[in-house]
C-alpha cells in the first residue's frame, strides 16, 4: 500500500465514521420518546382539554416535525439535511441550529484557540527539564506541572473570577455584548484561555519530558553530541523522534477539553459559547440544538483524529510502506 493510498483510506474512514455517528444520533432521536409530547399532554390536560383535542394536538406536533413518516424516509431526509448543514430549527427560538452554533461557537473559539496555542509552551518546557534532569530547574518545573495537573479547572476558574476579574473593576466581562473576535476587547478572553491552557500545558510538559528522557540516552543523540551539535539541534532531533506520541497525547487532551472543560469554563465565566448553548438546550429539552452541539463535538473528535493521521503521514516516512 502506497503512502498516498494510506492517507486516502484514512480520509474515507473519517467520512464513514462521521456518517455512522450521524446515523446513531438519528436513531437516538427517532427511537427515544419525545419528551415534548408528554409536556403537550400534561399542559392540555391541566387546561381541561378533551382526549380528542389532546390527541389532535399531538398529531399536529408529530406532523410538524415529520414524525408521521416512515423511519427509513426520515433517515434519508436526516442524512441529506446534515450533509447540507440543514440541522433544523430550535424548538424554543425557531432560529436555525446552524445559525445558533455559528453565533455561540465563535465565543468558544475565542479562548480555546489561544489557550491551545499557549499550552504548546509545555513542549519546550518539557524538553528543557529533560535536558537538565535532576537539577533545581527540573524539580521546579516538575512541581509547577504537578500543581497544574492537580488543581481542578473549575476551582482555578473560580479563583480567577474572584481574585482577578471581580477585583478589577475596569475589567469588562460583557461577553455577550462585545464581539468575540473584536481585538479591542480580546483581553476579556485571556483569563479563560489561561485556565484552559493550564491542564493541557501540564500534560504536555510531563509527557514531553518523559519522551525526551527516553531519547536523550539514545545512540543518535550521543553521535550528534560527539560531532559537536548544538543543544538546539539535538533538541530538534529528539523532538522529531518523540513527536508522534506527543501528538497523540495532545489530540486526546484537546478533544477532552472540548467535551468537558468548555462547559465548566463557560459556566464559571458566564461566556455564551458552545457549552452554555448546550446547557440551555438540555434544560429546555431543545432536541435539535442538543443534537447539533453533539454533532459539533463528534466532528471535532473525528477531524482531530484525521489531522493526527495526516501529521503521522508527514512525520514518519515509514507509514504506508509495506502495509
Amino acid at each position: 500500500m502506497t503512502r498516498a493510498r494510506w492517507l486516502v483510506n484514512r480520509v474515507a474512514f473519517a467520512v464513514v465514521a462521521a456518517y455512522a455517528v450521524v446515523t446513531v444520533a438519528f436513531l437516538f432521536v427517532a427511537l427515544v420518546a419525545d419528551p415534548n409530547l408528554s409536556v403537550i399532554r400534561h399542559n392540555m390536560a391541566r387546561s381541561g382539554a378533551s382526549a380528542a383535542q389532546i390527541e389532535a394536538a399531538m398529531e399536529a406536533y408529530r406532523a410538524s416535525r415529520n414524525l408521521d413518516q416512515s423511519l427509513l424516509s426520515r433517515w434519508v431526509n436526516w442524512m441529506v439535511n446534515v450533509t447540507l448543514l440543514d440541522w433544523g430549527r430550535s424548538f424554543q427560538s425557531g432560529t436555525p441550529v446552524t445559525a445558533l452554533l455559528a453565533t455561540h461557537l465563535r465565543y468558544t473559539l475565542a479562548y480555546v484557540v489561544p489557550g491551545t496555542l499557549l499550552s504548546l509552551v509545555g513542549v519546550g518546557v518539557g524538553m528543557h527539564a529533560a535536558s537538565r534532569a535532576g537539577s533545581a530547574v527540573d524539580r521546579f518545573e516538575s512541581v509547577v506541572s504537578y500543581i497544574a495537573l492537580g488543581v481542578p479547572n473549575f476551582f482555578l476558574a473560580k479563583l480567577v473570577v474572584v481574585y482577578v476579574i471581580l477585583a478589577t473593576p475596569s475589567f469588562d466581562t460583557s461577553y455577550a455584548v462585545q464581539g468575540a473576535w473584536d481585538v479591542t476587547h480580546y483581553g476579556q478572553f485571556l483569563p479563560p484561555a489561561l485556565v484552559l491552557a493550564t491542564g493541557l500545558y501540564a500534560g504536555l510538559m510531563r509527557y514531553t519530558r518523559a519522551q525526551s528522557m527516553e531519547y536523550l540516552g539514545a545512540t543518535f543523540v550521543k553521535v550528534l553530541k560527539a560531532k559537536g551539535a548544538s543543544r538546539l539541534r539535538v533538541a530538534r532531533h529528539v523532538l522529531r523522534n518523540g513527536a508522534i506520541p506527543i501528538l497523540s497525547l495532545f489530540t486526546t487532551e484537546l478533544v477532552a477539553i472540548v467535551v468537558l472543560n468548555v462547559f465548566v469554563i463557560e459556566y464559571v465565566f458566564n461566556i455564551p459559547g458552545l457549552g452554555t448553548l448546550t446547557y440551555g438546550a438540555v434544560m429546555d429539552r431543545d432536541m435539535p440544538v442538543i443534537i447539533g452541539t453533539t454533532l459539533v463535538v463528534v466532528f471535532v473528535g473525528i477531524g482531530g483524529n484525521l489531522l493526527q493521521d495526516a501529521a503521522y503521514y508527514a512525520l514518519d516516512p515509514r507509514i504506508g510502506d509495506g502495509e
